[in-house]
């Protein structure tokens, strides 16, 4: 079967389950009787003519439908890490806050979050060179991002991640660095990842279950404080349309359900939606390679429709200057790729495999189906706890989620994972490299040469094929032979709307619409070209510093001044 005949088939199973539902809430409220964003049915295709549906004319919410108007300085749409923090930030510093959000209640995932310079990190003695970080960042986006807001968060991401330190022990959490990162000569991931946990959480990580770690217990310490800050929760409200008056100055929301709308007033808005992964025609139109993708995961499911960006292009602000927009594409769905050989559904090699797992997935979607798997023998646990444990490898599904920092790969729990996966069918299992073959359809002679070939590379010590370490270089000779299917897998969109250091959404002239914020993933100017792995936690990075900075200016107050800065 073609690629492109497999790819509107089986293969896009996260674009085939269901409607973007709470999409179509938000913004068919907003434009009833217009086309939808994220309306159509996931999967099928989106008719375009002239326009985007966003690019609808809005229709103004009926004063008979408004049942209820509520007024604060403040108001915040989102009730995940970055609303949370935008929120206590601005109750924190005077001001009354609203928050509102679609879901029944607060939104949380992942559990990697990147600071410079934190005083976890000055405890445990971890010093980088937060300048040539940045470079890094900078040289993998080629430059398409503004490189104020990269140096903004670089100055001031230590001391929130200190704040929300602080208040994650008032509620007995723990944080610890995660050891896991990959430490290769030519991509190195930095020692930059934190990750909140509960004091007695086993940090394993088997088969993607864990307890008591990551966001999960971290966003709902931040809705505690919240409260306790006087924020008012909002919840199974969403956000349907952005209120400017005829001078364009910002007056607040409408939100809720057709027919029974509230109407929020406030001059000062913070949009932390999240991303759109979950909105077909918006990654259409900004990022149509991510259609490729096997499956998405995101939690609540399919709730990032995107709501708070096409809010805000209704009410004039634009998207980030620079396209396609980037994603976050790792192998979650799929079985752990570590550093083993990679063959196609021909049986065939295709890369170094000594790279990231954003290079893996997307490297996969460019072969026959879109289809790859990594191959590897008996001694695979012990190969790979070598390779980490004396970096020469790591990173994620190559290390471990959470492995917390000074505990080396956990080999057992590594074996325990691997046997959840053969019983789902993502590791297949055979005593003979014919058996293999033949397990995994692809052709029988091929993936032996291939096989033979690539044990001919170890015994040299050398990969003149494809340029791998030596180091990494392992042979594929004792029975049971194991062939692991690598499935990508999207986990958030990274691009969004623009803006600079002020926080707040431009217009296409790169004018501010003064009072209204965006922060989170909904924001742009920040990524380009590819997620830029070598700091694991990064967006959850921006969520954190830039939330706060929103709330404290949302508040009247100057974040520059009241947050300390590292020396760079």
């Amino acid at each position: 079967m073609s690629k492109k005949g497999k790819s509107d088939l089986s293969r896009r199973s996260f674009l085939k389950t269901g409607a973007a539902g709470a999409a179509v809430v938000a913004a068919s409220a907003a434009f009833p009787g217009s086309a939808v964003a994220g309306g159509d049915a996931i999967g099928k295709p989106v008719e375009q003519c002239h326009t985007w549906s966003w690019e609808a004319p809005v229709k103004p919410i009926p004063e008979r439908h408004v049942k209820n108007t509520v007024k604060s300085d403040v108001i915040v749409i989102g009730a995940g890490l970055s609303g949370l923090a935008a929120a206590i930030s601005a109750a924190e510093n005077g001001a009354s806050v609203q928050l509102v959000d679609k879901n029944p209640s607060w939104a949380a995932r992942g559990g990697h979050i990147t600071a410079f310079g934190s005083k976890l990190q000055r405890k445990m003695g971890i010093d980088n060179d937060y300048r040539q970080i940045i470079r890094d960042w900078i040289a993998w986006a080629q430059g398409r991002i503004d490189e104020d807001l990269l140096w903004l968060f670089a100055r001031k991401s230590g001391a929130c991640m200190d704040w929300a330190i602080d208040i994650s022990e008032k509620y007995n959490l723990q944080v610890t660095m995660w050891e896991g990162y990959y430490k290769g000569p030519d991509y190195t991931e930095y020692p930059v990842t934190h990750i909140f946990h509960e004091k007695d959480a086993d940090l394993s990580y088997v088969y993607g279950n864990s307890k008591g770690i990551g966001n999960v217990t971290l966003v709902p310490a931040f809705e505690k404080e919240a409260k306790a800050q006087g924020v008012h929760f909002n919840y199974k409200m969403p956000a349907v349309q952005i209120i400017r008056d005829e001078q364009g100055n910002l007056q607040g929301i409408y939100a809720g359900k057709p027919g029974r709308y509230t109407r929020f007033l406030a001059d000062k808005v913070i949009i932390a939606t999240g991303d759109y992964a979950s909105n077909r025609e918006l990654i259409q139109r900004y990022s149509p390679f991510t259609l490729n993708a096997d499956a998405q995961i995101y939690f609540p499911n399919k709730c990032n429709t995107g709501d708070g960006i096409i809010m805000a292009m209704q009410a004039g602000g634009a998207m980030q200057r620079y396209e396609p927009h980037a994603a976050v594409i790792h192998l979650e769905a799929g079985a752990a790729s570590y550093g083993f050989l990679h063959v196609n559904a021909l049986g065939d090699r295709f890369k170094n495999e000594d790279v990231n797992t954003q290079s893996k997935s997307c490297t996969k979607e460019l072969e026959p189906d879109g289809i790859a798997w990594t191959i590897y023998d008996k001694d695979w646990a012990d190969q790979v706890k070598y390779q980490v444990d004396n970096n020469l490898g790591g990173g994620l599904f190559y290390g471990q989620m959470w492995q917390p920092w000074g505990k080396g790969w956990n080999k057992e729990v590594e074996i325990m994972t691997q046997k959840a996966h053969i019983k789902d069918g993502k590791v297949l299992v055979a005593n003979s490299i014919e058996e293999l073959a033949s397990k995994m359809n692809v052709p029988v002679e091929n993936l032996k040469k291939t096989v033979a070939r690539y044990n001919e590379l170890y015994k040299m010590q050398d990969d003149p094929d494809y340029g791998k370490r030596k180091e990494l270089l392992t042979p594929i000779v004792k029975p049971p032979f194991y062939a692991g299917k690598l499935a990508s897998t999207v986990l958030t969109m990274c691009g969004g709307l623009r803006t600079d250091t002020s926080l707040q959404v431009l217009d296409s002239d790169g004018d501010p619409i003064k009072g209204l914020y965006v922060v989170g993933a909904a924001q742009g100017e920040f990524f380009a070209n590819d997620y830029p792995t070598i700091c694991p936690g990064i967006g959850h990075g921006r969520c954190l510093t830039f939330g706060r900075m929103a709330g404290m200016l949302a508040a009247g107050k100057n974040p520059e001044k009241l947050i300390p800065s590292i020396d760079l």
